[in-house]
């Protein structure tokens, strides 16, 4: 029965490690989203400038890219940004990047000219994500 119990336990930590493994990805992804990107639009994006919202440098503004618009059947649209990572405590900001998914009305959209590739501004929180100021 021991023996059992055994293999259960290293059977579900092996399936446990293997979907950590799989799961990760090291920033690969971020990096192929900003490798499409081209330079200009990069370099607008990392010198954007940052408006905090407090003294506390919690939550604040700039610029994102629209990397990605997948339109839904509910009238919403999956919109995926791209940033430079503003954060206060980061010191390197041009190698920390930012993607977020937000759900933005499709109405909303459409009547603000949104398509992908535009830079638009955006509200970061960390902790709660990201939404597009429009």
């Amino acid at each position: 029965m021991g023996y059992a119990i055994t293999m259960c336990v290293v059977a579900l930590a092996a399936f446990a490690a293997i979907a950590y493994v799989l799961g990760r990805d090291d920033g690969e992804r971020e990096e192929r989203y900003f490798a499409g990107i081209d330079a200009d639009k990069q370099d607008e994006l990392y010198r954007t400038p940052i408006i905090y919202d407090d003294d506390k440098r919690s939550s604040w503004h700039q610029k994102g890219i629209v990397n990605h618009i997948d339109p839904k059947s509910d009238g919403t649209a999956d919109v995926r940004i791209l940033w430079y990572n503003a954060h206060p405590s980061k010191t390197a900001r041009k190698t920390e990047t930012g993607v977020d998914k937000v759900s933005v009305p499709q109405q909303r959209l459409a009547s603000n000219g949104v398509k992908e590739g535009d830079i638009v501004r955006i509200a970061v929180r960390p902790g709660e994500g990201v939404s597009i100021d429009i």
